[in-house]
């Protein structure tokens, strides 16, 4: 279950559970700019929107799953790539409403540090020098989902998002502080995560839980709809650079924790992840070693 915690405090490093995250060190004024921008764009004409329409994964659209029985998410999302910033497509980036470049490449400033600072402290929290996970990445690759999900007739038919776990490292998903939307599954039952004014949910992904050697584990999440209200959220992803080489860290590999995972390049396993449709804690399956 989500715990309350502050950026300095060790016993939220607890390596079953999702965590909101407040003494954080973003301004809550930049995360109401990153709100209010998303909202603009999604109530902008839709010939506008689609003058970001979706090229290979990035941009404004629909579901990016490419299966032929893979429902459609109730929800309507734009991709951008931010980091490194010669990856970014900017043909790809909103120039309305006009503040919208400039908020995400502040955000995206902000959401960096934050995330260095959270993968110091899981190192040191099995026993790993601070910068052991922020080496693993390589060239650090950070990207945003912006996501906008309107009221739903039927909510108890309609998934926001379908079950999964995320991909990368790490996820900082920043959601509106009225809607109950995100839940987590923990011990094969969907609870809540209570939005918290000024608070950002902390979730692990694939990647760490791999370099982790399973110490950490990557949380399978999804997102519900609501009748009467609707919801946005924005997602950072934090993860290795794709060319990358992944795999658990010797030091966590012994007797007592034989090795988990066969390493692979990030390029691999993202082909992966996004080659079917998302159906729970299934990706990372790929890369466990069977015994």
């Amino acid at each position: 279950m989500a715990e309350k915690i502050t950026a300095g405090h060790r016993g939220y490093l607890n390596p079953t559970n999702s965590v909101e995250a407040v003494n954080h060190g973003i301004p809550v004024s930049l995360m109401e700019r990153m709100k209010r921008i998303v909202r603009e764009f999604i109530q902008l004409p839709l010939e506008e929107k689609l003058k970001y329409e979706v090229q290979e994964q990035e941009g404004y659209g629909q579901a990016f799953i490419a299966a032929e029985d893979q429902n459609l998410d109730w929800v309507d999302r734009i991709f951008l790539n931010t980091l490194p910033t010669e990856n970014r497509k900017m043909n790809l980036w909103p120039t309305k409403p006009v503040d919208f470049r400039e908020t995400l490449d502040q955000y995206s400033i902000e959401t960096q540090k934050l995330s260095n600072t959270v993968l110091c402290l899981l190192s040191e929290n099995v026993g790993l020098k601070p910068d052991c996970f922020i080496n693993m990445y390589g060239n650090i690759r950070q990207a945003m989902r912006f996501n906008y999900y309107p009221p739903c007739p039927r909510p108890d038919l309609v998934l926001g998002r379908t079950p999964h776990s995320d991909g990368g490292g790490l996820t900082v998903l920043l959601q509106d502080d009225e809607t109950v939307g995100l839940q987590i599954c923990k011990d094969g039952e969907w609870i809540p995560v209570q939005p918290i004014p000024g608070a950002l949910v902390i979730n692990i992904g694939d990647m760490l839980e791999v370099r982790s050697n399973g110490r950490y584990k990557s949380i399978e999440h999804r997102a519900v709809t609501n009748m009467d209200r609707d919801r946005i959220s924005i997602a950072m992803f934090y993860g290795p650079d794709m060319d990358t080489e992944v795999g658990p860290a010797p030091e966590l590999i012994d007797e007592l924790h034989p090795c988990q995972y066969r390493r692979f390049i990030c390029a691999e396993y993202m082909r992966h992840f996004f080659s079917d449709k998302f159906d729970g804690k299934t990706k990372i399956e790929f890369v466990k070693i069977k015994v």
